[in-house]
């Protein structure tokens, strides 16, 4: 009888983070993928594979700027890469920008990323820079334990 291949798992977390540029932004995003931490399968891996969608905000009453963007993330290991197209609103400006993120993991749960803003259009906003970091969760109860066991447990 053939072995079974093991399966990936889909799955879905909040993900919050918090975004040092010119102003602090709150970053809320859902993630939709597939995370895994499992020292059992074929290839021992910690990490998180999947879209982002939600926004950053600066919730500032000077300045209110809000950000609705969709991404994609690879968070394995130690090492995350992410990319997302996202759009700046600021009283009646609007700014499109897709931004890379290149940074360090724990496991796809715990992502220190910097990234680049590349402006499609400039709309000279006020507290959004080119260069930015970030530090964001992917919150979910079975990922958290399942990667804390991965990393900290023999």
């Amino acid at each position: 009888m053939p072995k079974e291949e093991p399966k990936i798992p889909y799955d879905k977390a909040f993900s919050p983070g918090i975004i040092f540029q010119d102003d602090v932004f709150a970053d809320i995003n859902l993630f939709i993928g597939s995370t895994i931490a499992n020292k059992k399968n074929y290839i021992p891996i910690a990490g998180a594979i999947g879209t982002r969608m939600g926004f950053e905000t600066n919730f500032s009453k000077d300045n209110f700027t809000i950000a609705p963007k969709i991404g994609y993330e690879l968070s394995v290991e130690i090492i995350s890469l992410r990319l997302s197209a996202l759009n700046y609103f600021q009283q009646e400006k609007s700014e499109f920008r897709v931004l890379p993120e290149i940074g360090l993991t724990l496991g796809g749960w715990a992502d220190l990323t910097y990234g680049y803003g590349i402006q499609i259009n400039d709309a000279n906003l006020h507290n959004v820079a080119q260069h930015r970091v970030a530090l964001t969760f992917n919150l979910n109860k079975q990922f958290t334990k399942d990667v804390f066991d991965y990393f900290f447990k023999n």
